[in-house]
């Protein structure tokens, strides 16, 4: 009797990431047939094939960058100055796609794991709120969701300002604690006097 665990030994694909896919198929077939019914066979054409192309770019088929988590987390630990930050992301989800479009090119400070392809991956994810967290940035301790470019950038400047391998030492998670005062002024009221005039 193996001592694997079930839910590591394949990725588990939910079946509303085939949703959009098959909405752009479909959407794609009625457009053709609308064109083909008045004459129009070669914008039929054109809307198939991009409808096709389009279900794919947006379906789990499509690859993407992926190193599997545990690969990832030994490079950023045996890694000589600043860990490079892991970056769960899935086919289809629209935050993943955008991030990715404007990363184009391969990063030494970026890795990239798709938690389709990984199922240790998809555990780690469901730990910090699952699908949802998409992409989900992981710095040593630290983890955000991130939304884009400017997004991910910030995150690697606060982690990385203690000059810990893996980030900021002790930082924590970087997703703001909803009762936190934005302003950061909690000490300064603190520091009151009791019963102190307020203007």
């Amino acid at each position: 009797m193996s001592g694997t665990d079930p839910a590591l030994s394949s990725p588990r694909v939910p079946a509303r990431a085939w949703l959009r896919p098959a909405l752009m198929l479909v959407g794609g077939a009625l457009a053709a047939l609308l064109f083909v019914q008045v004459d129009q066979q070669l914008a039929a054409f054109a809307i198939g094939v991009f409808s096709l192309f389009m279900a794919y770019w947006t379906s789990p088929l499509r690859s993407g960058p992926h190193t599997p988590l545990a690969s990832a987390q030994e490079r950023a630990r045996g890694a000589d100055g600043t860990a490079p930050t892991i970056v769960l992301w899935a086919p289809g989800d629209p935050a993943s796609a955008r991030l990715q479009a404007a990363i184009r090119a391969p990063r030494e400070d970026l890795i990239w794991v798709n938690v389709f392809k990984d199922p240790a991956a998809q555990q780690l994810l469901g730990r910090y709120g699952g699908e949802r967290m998409l992409p989900l940035a992981l710095q040593g301790e630290d983890a955000a969701r991130i939304d884009n470019v400017s997004e991910l950038f910030a995150f690697q400047d606060r982690t990385r300002q203690g000059g810990a391998p893996g980030g900021a030492a002790g930082a924590g998670p970087t997703t703001p604690d909803p009762g936190a005062d934005p302003s950061g002024r909690a000490e300064e009221r603190g520091q009151d006097e009791p019963g102190s005039p307020r203007a």
